[in-house]
This record gives C-alpha cells, sequence and structure tokens, in this order.
C-alpha cells in the first residue's frame, strides 16, 4: 500500500528533486535496508556495520549513503584479492568505504586517501573514527589531485556530495548550492614520494574523482608512473574512457572496462599490469 501513495503524493510535488527524495526516502531506502540485513548487515541507531565489522554511519539520507554502502559491500565493485603486501592510493575517498574495505585486509599496509571537499572529508573521518581498529592504516588528506597545485571556489552540493566534480558542474540549475574552496595539488609530486617510501610493496590505485581522472591521468603518464603502479581499479566520467585506457595500454596494463550508464557516460575500468615494473 505503501508505494501507491507515495506515487499519489509525488503527483502534487512539482519540483523533480523533490519527487526523488521523497521516493529514496520512503521506498528505496527502506529496500535497500532490507536488502542489507537480508546480506547479514545489521543496523544499530544510524550506525550500520558490514560482515566484515565495518561500521558506517548512515545518519545524513540527504546523499544516500546506501548506494555507497551497497556499490562496495554488496555489488563489491573494489573488492581486489591479492596475497602480496600492499599499499593503496584512494582518490575520490568520499565517505572512506573503500579505504576501510582495504583497512580490513591483513597484507593491506598503508592507505593513502584523498578528498578534496571539506564537508564530504568530515563524513569520513566520522566513518575513520567508527573504526579506530583500521584507520590507523590511513592517511586522509583533505585535497584533491590533478595536473598543477591551485585553488578553486566550486559549487556543492549535500545532497549529491558523492557526485561532486572538480573539473564538471553538475549543480547547474540546482537548489541548496553552496560554495567550497578547494585545494588541488601535483598528483606526481604527491603520489612518487609516497612509493618510494614503500619500496618493494604492490601498488594499488583506487580512482573515482568525477571527472578529475583524465587529468590525473594525463599527468601520471607524463611522469612515468604508471610503471611503478601495479593495479588499477577506476569509475569513469563525462566522457569515453578511450583516453584513459589508451594510456593504461600503453604502459603494459591488461585492461577491462565495464560500460555503465551510456546516457551520463560512466562505467569502472580493471587494468592489471602484464609488464614487468620498473623501480624507482
Amino acid at each position: 500500500m505503501l508505494k501507491p501513495l507515495v506515487n499519489f503524493i509525488c503527483c502534487f510535488v512539482p519540483n523533480k528533486d523533490k519527487r526523488h527524495r521523497i521516493r529514496s526516502r520512503y521506498l528505496d531506502n527502506p529496500r535497500k535496508k532490507k536488502e542489507l540485513l537480508d546480506s547479514g548487515f545489521t543496523i544499530d541507531n544510524n550506525i550500520l556495520t558490514t560482515p566484515q565489522g565495518i561500521k558506517i554511519d548512515i545518519s545524513d539520507t540527504s546523499d544516500n549513503p546506501l548506494y555507497l554502502v551497497k556499490e562496495v559491500f554488496v555489488k563489491s565493485e573494489y573488492n581486489l584479492i591479492f596475497e602480496k603486501e600492499a599499499i593503496l592510493f584512494d582518490i575520490g575517498m568520499n565517505k572512506a568505504a573503500v579505504s576501510l574495505l582495504f583497512a580490513a585486509k591483513n597484507n593491506v599496509k598503508k592507505i593513502y586517501a584523498y578528498e578534496p571537499f571539506k564537508p564530504t572529508y568530515e563524513s569520513a573521518r566520522k566513518n575513520l573514527k567508527l573504526n579506530p581498529h583500521l584507520s590507523n592504516k590511513i592517511q586522509a588528506f583533505n585535497f584533491g589531485l590533478g595536473k598543477s597545485e591551485h585553488v578553486l571556489e566550486l559549487p556543492y552540493m549535500a545532497q549529491a556530495s558523492g557526485s561532486m566534480s572538480t573539473t564538471h558542474n553538475i549543480c547547474k540549475n540546482k537548489k541548496n548550492v553552496t560554495k567550497e574552496s578547494v585545494t588541488i595539488k601535483d598528483v606526481a609530486k604527491e603520489i612518487v614520494p609516497i612509493i618510494e617510501d614503500n619500496q618493494g610493496s604492490y601498488v594499488i590505485m583506487k580512482c573515482d574523482c568525477e571527472g578529475a581522472e583524465f587529468d590525473i591521468f594525463e599527468r601520471l603518464n607524463e611522469n612515468g608512473i604508471f610503471k611503478k603502479i601495479d593495479v588499477i581499479m577506476m569509475e569513469y566520467h563525462f566522457e569515453s574512457p578511450e583516453r584513459l585506457t589508451n594510456i593504461l595500454a600503453e604502459n603494459g596494463f591488461a585492461i577491462q572496462v565495464k560500460s555503465g550508464s551510456s546516457k551520463s557516460k560512466t562505467g569502472y575500468i580493471y587494468a592489471v599490469r602484464t609488464a614487468e615494473r620498473i623501480s624507482l
């Protein structure tokens, strides 16, 4: 009976975004919670605990945190299985779900996570504090990565925090938009010293940065850094992934592309080094 009632109420709501939020709150979120509970998750006072024992704050329903939980812990879009001692670069940390997933692996020694938007970074910090036994592996940075160092004034929507971009304005004609001052740093200068400090470790890169991946890949390629990375798991946005896959192929990676939405031009790329890695 609830679904027809919600759909009836939405008939009198002229704003599309408000209709979407109503349906998410009263139809989608309860359904997703039930799916998670049936899959072995527990929820106590808006703290969700995964089957791996990782705690995630889901109290802020404005940006649909259950979608992130499902993507990372149910659909396992980033659940890489490997035996070597490794480090992870988490570019586009969001709420720190992927960082925590990897921190739970005994052979992952250190994680370096980057989130440019301050409100989203603070949400990630909450989740890190909920998991002190894992967060001691994670160094979280409140800046983004790109081709060069600069500061941007960017639009920000709390209700879509996981979709905010440093390269594309997705907030046009949207309500409840604020401004955030965002720092971008040179990706090459940031990660090379870290790789040097972790000689001999398997280097994994997770990248979900809403369009900045193209600048990041071009900068890494200019400096020959892909030859020092072993695995890349990423989501691409806004355009064809061909520029990205060409760079990876040139650097000796075997690549799988998993197309997502053709309308928004999103999807996943998984790449594993097949050529011998060059030491620093």
